[in-house]
């Protein structure tokens, strides 16, 4: 029973964390945080800046791949584009 119920408060933590995204209602951040929540905990977008996110976006293609998930160019790019809007 303990255990669902830390279950529950971590998903409503992932929850709130989303919510503070810049622009959180946007396509581009519901596509930040379904792809990449999907193997990890959602980093904010302020955590690291431009340079540090374009080379963590080629390291997270590259294990990606190597897991065989699927991901477009398109939605590359536009996870791209929120962070580079979005870094610090």
């Amino acid at each position: 029973m303990r255990g669902i119920w830390l279950l529950l408060l971590l998903s409503l933590a992932g929850n709130a964390w989303a919510m503070d995204l810049p622009e959180a209602d946007s396509e581009a951040a519901r596509l930040f945080a379904a792809r990449c929540s999907a193997c990890h905990a959602l980093p904010h977008p302020k955590r690291l800046d431009w340079p540090h996110w374009r080379h963590m976006l080629r390291v997270m293609k590259r294990r990606i791949e190597e897991r065989g998930v699927d991901m477009e160019g398109a939605e590359w790019r536009q996870i791209a584009a929120y962070l580079r809007r979005h870094a610090r």
